[in-house]
């Protein structure tokens, strides 16, 4: 009898994180494309912070019905940067791996004490993330799952290093699928975690701009054939001297949010002047006439 071939890894059937993710990677690439994977992030992206930003806004998000790809559009700004970081972390990972592979095989003792320091490292930074996350400490919005994430990441990358270094007999194939599987789930759902949190936060910040500056939008003025009784900080109502004209009445100190769902969703110009100030929805329709400005004058807003 011959038993089963051996393998370059002392640490037996448990290749390392990068391998696992490897695997991870193949099992999802049949479930669903890269490319609808990539999609779906991008539209989950676009959706939270929208209805974050118009909420902030004081509309409901159901009224906009925005479409999928209206979503992946507005996902594009916010997530760039967090795009362009993973991609470059993506292009670091797999050089710094084979180094500390390397690493590990030539200098043992110094790349034990290293993993001991990863140990360390990894524990408290857990710590943290479930103080935070206990609401014992107010932390900012990306503290919890960042400390969660790397703390868990960096316990199991230096469990698999020290495998390497002290090989000792390997687990059954299940209880290593059963933990790679939840390794990888949980690192899946901080990261969800994260991108929500950050989605949720830029979103904010948006609608925040708007209610202090609305300077950004597109100035508007509202021609109606009835009197529409707009009222809102900074809106002027002018009745046209004209009984032949198909619109009597005009509204000025409007500033335009966005065109969706046949509706225009309009702010007043002097939104921060008024707590209370509210946005309008009108209809998209023959009752209407706008015109839009793209000057940046700034409208005498009451005290």
């Amino acid at each position: 009898m011959t038993g089963p071939p051996p393998t370059d890894d002392p640490g037996g059937d448990d290749t390392g994180p990068a391998q696992d993710l490897t695997r991870v990677w193949s099992v999802l690439a049949h479930v669903v494309t890269p490319t609808t994977f990539v999609a779906a992030v991008m539209m989950y992206v676009g959706a939270v912070r929208a209805n974050t930003m118009y909420a902030g806004l004081g509309i409901e998000q159901s009224m906009l019905g925005l479409s999928f790809q209206e979503y992946v559009l507005r996902s594009v700004a916010p997530a760039i940067e967090p795009l362009i970081l993973l991609l470059v972390l993506a292009l670091i990972a797999p050089t710094a791996h084979r180094w500390l592979l390397r690493s590990a095989d030539r200098h043992r003792t110094a790349m034990t004490r290293v993993i001991t320091v990863m140990a360390v490292l990894g524990t408290v930074s857990v710590a943290v993330g479930i103080v935070a996350m206990a609401s014992w400490w107010r932390a900012p919005f990306y503290v919890v799952p960042f400390c969660l994430g790397i703390g868990v990441f960096v316990l199991v990358y230096g469990d698999s290093l020290r495998r390497r270094i002290h090989p000792r007999p390997a687990s059954s194939s299940a209880d290593q699928l059963v933990r790679r599987t939840v390794c990888a789930a949980l690192l899946l759902v901080l990261l969800l975690w994260a991108v929500t949190l950050y989605a949720q936060r830029r979103g904010a910040e948006a609608a925040l701009q708007y209610r202090v500056d609305s300077a950004g939008l597109p100035s508007t003025v509202v021609y109606a054939a009835r009197r529409l009784h707009l009222e809102g900080p900074g809106i002027k109502e002018t009745e046209l001297p004209d009984p032949a004209a198909m619109y009597r009445y005009r509204y000025t100190g409007l500033r335009l949010l966005i065109h969706s769902n046949q509706r225009y969703f309009l702010l007043p110009a002097c939104w921060a002047s008024d707590p209370w100030a509210r946005a309008i929805a009108l209809p998209a329709d023959g009752s209407l006439r706008l015109e839009f400005s793209v000057r940046r004058t700034r409208p005498e807003c009451p005290p």
